[in-house]
């Protein structure tokens, strides 16, 4: 995994930079949401914030499971949304790909990247 430099959440002004690796790096203009190993969002790109029509200011600091649930009901894909977070929150180096929705909708279906980023380690939520 090469490490590239990915702009985060340029939008509220932080100009926050994290580490990733170049196969997971969100485009330019992409949606994508950082969260933390207590699965607790730290960052929400405009584009995401678009998606999961809400603002950063209103979903960082909330649980991730708040804004984004699986597309799917069956109890363990839930809990594997919340383990490839974790892990990717840990630092694990492999890439997960999970179906999610917008926690207000119903039948809308997203691919979602999860991938480890940093520092400091979190997951690296890139909407495809």
């Amino acid at each position: 995994m090469s490490d590239a430099p990915s702009r985060v959440c340029g939008g509220c002004g932080l100009g926050l930079l994290l580490e990733c690796g170049a196969d997971v790096a969100p485009a330019a203009g992409g949606a994508f949401m950082v969260v933390d190993s207590s699965l607790s969002v730290c960052a929400v790109s405009a584009a995401a914030e678009r998606l999961l029509e809400t603002k950063e200011t209103d979903a960082v600091n909330r649980h991730v499971t708040e804004l984004l649930v699986p597309a799917d009901t069956e109890a363990q894909v839930r809990q594997n949304l919340a383990v490839a977070i974790t892990w990717a929150a840990r630092g694990d180096n492999e890439t997960r790909k999970v179906k999610v929705r917008p926690a207000n909708t119903f039948g809308i279906r997203i691919s979602a990247r999860i991938a480890s980023c940093g520092p400091p380690k979190a997951a690296l939520v890139t909407f495809e």
